[in-house]
């Protein structure tokens, strides 16, 4: 994965704070590489059974918005993701943070 480990902790942590009973699945250039630039940002699909709540959803985009990472952080919910971008996702992710699991 493209982050420095700094970077990654920092992700980690504040999924923790906000979505500690999610999967978290990071995909895209900063797990593959393609077309990877400085600026790329950080694509993750938060693993839901049910739609991810509003509120949870902003507050965690806020997180990552007013956090010291040198990239933006994009968010996907798994439950309102079409199968064909589900599919597209599922060739190629890193898993990010497990429930429960703690480093």
């Amino acid at each position: 994965m493209f982050l420095s480990a700094q970077e990654l902790q920092r992700v980690k942590q504040i999924l923790r704070t906000h979505v500690p009973t999610l999967t978290v699945w990071a995909f895209g250039s900063r797990v593959h590489g393609r077309h990877l630039k400085p600026f790329s940002d950080l694509d993750l699909a938060l693993i839901t059974a049910t739609e991810l709540p509003w509120d949870k959803y902003t507050a965690l985009k806020e997180a990552f918005s007013e956090s010291d990472l040198p990239f933006r952080v994009d968010i996907i919910d798994w439950f309102t993701t079409s199968a064909h971008f589900r599919a597209i996702i599922q060739q190629e992710y890193c898993l990010i943070q497990t429930p429960g699991v703690t480093e």
